[in-house]
């Protein structure tokens, strides 16, 4: 089947990303989906962008309706109610014509505010073919208003919009009324993505006698899941065991998203002792996709604005890396971040509002609170905060849940259905043949190797019933504009004023400044002639240098060559101090030893004498017996003898 997704984005912002997910569901079921879009950012060779082709008098209305009616009656005439966008739906590129377009079997319609009018959308209705519209807010059906902001008006009339202060002709009734005629007929089906869209959409003047289905937005849950959470908190930078809240929104000062909600309900935390404590220990962060609110920056915990981050890789981690995910939105549809959080396995705090109790089960899932109530939200809070085994189970239920209902094929068997259903219902009788073959026209070639898209007409025609005020309208807002024109002007011609004497100043000091330039020249050339003596001075000096380094050079080459020789002479002188230390040590074995060797000497040399004294002492006993035996005589001879050895006894002694 071929279907054409027309979105003003494909990729850009969270409309735009619904549709594209679906687009990318239907094409992995074998289905041919194509999307054709105003601006592309993607580079998915499935996607097709527009160009519109503007003749002057086209351009010249498009000024007074963007600029001069959207810009002054409209936007700086908003309340207090609310910021959200407020579109004029004029004016508009028609695609009626194109032969993509001729040979689609399938039109859905997504977000389409500054891309298709009620002209070129009734255009679109009289192809014949069954046409989706698939509601990412409340626009399509009211005065203009993508928000009603508590408002319900569009259920009758649209009159008094409390969205707009200065309005006494009813812009949005008109533009309701307008609405009435160019959808009168038309073959159209509306899908919403909650069942709370449903049924306001259902409850409202324009689409109460359409057919409504429900069939929630998908999202790729095989690169959203879950990560160990330490892991994906090193890849932000923080520590396994602080625990991060993660917010985020386009715009942080958009009053429907409920910043102001989140930083009272922070500052109910902020009361809590054990919060403090976190606080003060570093073990608390915020974590904020997009630009926070202004007021979050004075609570006196960190911080970190991610920004617009260019992968669903960095978006992915940022979701796995989170402790808790707020959404703190006062109205909302079926929100893409509740899904990608789900998905990664982190719990949701949110208010009870939109399709957000569709998508998050209370004390399951997370926790869903009163609209609004600040200290219910940062209640909530804290009961997660303080709970890690809670916050873990809650995160494996979040999962099982995605896996369930929201993956891409469930959406898109949904959605084929439907198609399916709507063709056979509408049949071919009432479509237009193709200007060209299909095969031409829906093509399957690469983007770079195929022919250039015509441009397209704008179409700056408006409705019977905007037509009769229009001029009224426009002659405010011109009034309005003017003033604004003169307010610029006049702050204009004030700086213009303050420029021409700051460039008289200026001119002054310019003069001033010539005149020391030429001092400085003739300085300068002074300078120079000093400069030409020092250059022939310093060239002698160059020489003089050149020779000083040649003999440099000589001194190194000597200096290296002694020192090669020093380094040898160190060399012996290390073995020889190695030698001379070996040799003492053997000189000390040695002296060691020949005072052992002289102290056994002096032992032995006491035994001998020892015994020597014996010896004689017997020798004298012998002999006095050998006198008694021998008579006189032999004793006379016995001491003699006697003597003689006492003799060499000291001799030998000395």
């Amino acid at each position: 089947m071929k279907i054409l997704q027309i979105s003003t984005y494909d990729i850009r912002g969270g409309a735009a990303r619904a549709s594209y997910r679906l687009h990318q569901g239907l094409r992995e079921i074998g289905q041919d989906s194509r999307m054709l879009v105003r601006y592309k950012d993607s580079t998915d060779n499935s996607v097709f962008c527009v160009t519109p082709k503007n003749p002057k008098e086209k351009n010249e209305q498009e000024f007074l309706l963007d600029v001069v009616v959207q810009g002054q009656y409209i936007n700086s005439h908003r309340t207090e109610i609310s910021n959200t966008i407020f579109s004029l739906p004029y004016s508009g590129l028609d695609l009626s014509s194109l032969p993509m377009m001729q040979a689609t079997d399938v039109i859905n319609l997504h977000w389409v505010a500054r891309y298709q009018s009620l002209p070129t959308l009734n255009k679109l209705f009289s192809l014949g073919k069954p046409v989706v519209w698939t509601l990412h807010d409340q626009c399509a059906f009211t005065g203009g208003c993508h928000y009603g902001a508590g408002c319900r008006k569009y259920r009758t009339d649209c009159m008094e919009c409390p969205q707009l202060d200065d309005d006494p002709f009813n812009l949005p009734a008109a533009i309701l009324r307008d609405k009435l005629e160019f959808f009168k007929g038309a073959d159209l089906t509306i899908v919403t993505p909650s069942r709370w869209m449903a049924e306001r959409a259902q409850e409202s003047r324009l689409f109460k006698d359409l057919k409504i289905e429900a069939i929630p937005n998908s999202l790729e849950t095989n690169l959203y899941m879950p990560s160990p959470k330490a892991e994906a908190k090193g890849k932000m930078g923080l520590e396994s065991d602080v625990v991060t809240l993660l917010f985020g929104g386009e715009d942080g000062n958009e009053k429907r998203k409920g910043f102001r909600e989140l930083v009272a309900a922070i500052q109910y935390c902020l009361k809590d002792g054990d919060f403090q404590a976190l606080v003060r220990k570093g073990k608390i962060r915020l974590t904020c996709f997009g630009r926070p609110n202004d007021e979050i920056e004075t609570l006196g915990i960190p911080v970190d604005p991610l920004g617009y981050l260019d992968s669903d890789e960095k978006i992915r981690d940022a979701y796995a890396g989170a402790d808790i995910f707020v959404l703190p939105s006062l109205e909302d549809n079926l929100p893409n971040t509740i899904l990608e959080a789900m998905s990664c396995g982190t719990p949701v705090v949110a208010f009870d509002t939109g399709g957000i109790p569709e998508m998050v089960s209370n004390g399951v899932t997370g926790q869903v609170v009163p609209l609004g109530d600040s200290v219910k939200m940062g209640g909530a809070l804290l009961s997660l905060i303080f709970n890690s085994d809670k916050r873990e189970a809650m995160g494996k239920e979040c999962r099982k849940k995605i896996e369930e209902k929201y993956v891409l094929d469930v959406q898109a068997r949904a959605y084929l259905d439907l198609y399916e259903g709507l063709v056979k219902t509408n049949g071919k009788s009432k479509q237009v043949p193709p200007a060209v073959p299909g095969e031409e026209v829906w093509e399957t070639a690469p983007e770079a190797e195929r022919p250039e898209m015509s441009p397209v007409q704008l179409e700056t025609g408006i409705g019977p019933h905007f037509s009769a005020i229009y001029d009224k309208v426009t002659f405010q807002a011109l009034k309005d504009f003017a003033s604004y024109v003169f307010e610029q002007w006049q702050a204009s011609e004030a700086d213009r004023k303050t420029r021409l004497d700051q460039t008289r100043e200026l001119k002054e000091l310019l003069e001033e400044s010539e005149a020391d330039r030429k001092a400085r020249f003739d300085q300068t050339r002074e300078l120079k002639e000093l400069l030409e003596e020092s250059e022939a001075d310093r060239k002698a000096r160059f020489d003089q240098v050149k020779e000083l380094k040649d003999l440099l050079e000589e001194s190194e080459a000597d200096r290296k060559e002694r020192l090669d020789q020093i380094n040898k002479l160190n060399d012996l002188l290390n073995k020889s101090e190695t030698d001379r230390k070996a040799r003492f040590d053997q000189i000390n074995e040695l002296s060691v030893l020949i005072e052992e060797l002289r102290a056994t000497l002096d032992h032995e040399s006491q035994r001998a004498q020892a015994a020597e004294e014996g010896l004689i002492n017997l020798e004298a006993t012998f002999a006095v017996r050998q006198a008694r035996r021998l008579g006189l005589i032999k004793v006379k001879q016995l001491e003699l003898i006697g003597n003689s050895k006492s003799e060499n006894k000291e001799i030998r002694d000395k």
